[in-house]
């Protein structure tokens, strides 16, 4: 398969970098919404909730899905391949759980509050659903942007040694 050039590569890298910060940013936004915006009334509360909606729709998914796009063709298109270096390992690893844990549990645990908001208002926040839900988002989107942090740090620093062939 033909390799991508010395531009193409500076293009794809700058994609790559740009689309890894959306999703970063996103994550570390929502982040800080959720343990710095203490809503006092149902409207508040419902406008918290749609705001961590849109930006996990358009920020986290958009990053996501984007960077792991570009990771593939990183892998087809140029030297670095998909499994030559441990850090790119780790990198796919992190990358494609984090999808689908945003997938199958963060979101539908923010859809579902949501709904429940959308029932009860200001009382949604002593519903038991609600807050476990509440709490499962706090605890791993903190460990989520954490994550994201880290594959930032080793796709800089390049730790481990390449896989002997």
């Amino acid at each position: 398969m033909k390799k991508l050039g010395s531009k193409g590569l500076k293009v794809l890298k700058t994609l790559h970098l740009i689309f890894a910060m959306v999703w970063t940013a996103g994550a570390i936004a929502m982040v800080l919404i959720t343990f710095l915006i203490k809503a006092q009334s149902g409207d508040e509360l419902h406008v918290k909730y749609s705001i961590l909606l849109l930006i996990d729709n358009w920020l986290i998914i958009t990053g996501a899905m984007t960077s792991l796009v570009i990771g593939i063709v990183y892998g087809v298109f140029t030297n670095w391949g998909f499994f030559k270096q441990r850090w790119i390992v780790v990198k796919w690893i992190i990358t494609v759980a984090q999808i689908l844990f945003g997938t199958f549990a963060y979101h539908p645990w923010l859809t579902r509050n949501l709904e429940i908001i959308g029932e009860l208002k200001e009382q949604a926040v002593y519903h038991a659903e609600f807050m476990a839900n509440n709490r499962c988002m706090e605890i791993s989107g903190f460990f989520q942007s954490g994550l994201l942090l880290f594959m930032i740090v080793i796709s800089v620093f390049k730790p481990w040694k390449a896989k002997k062939r």
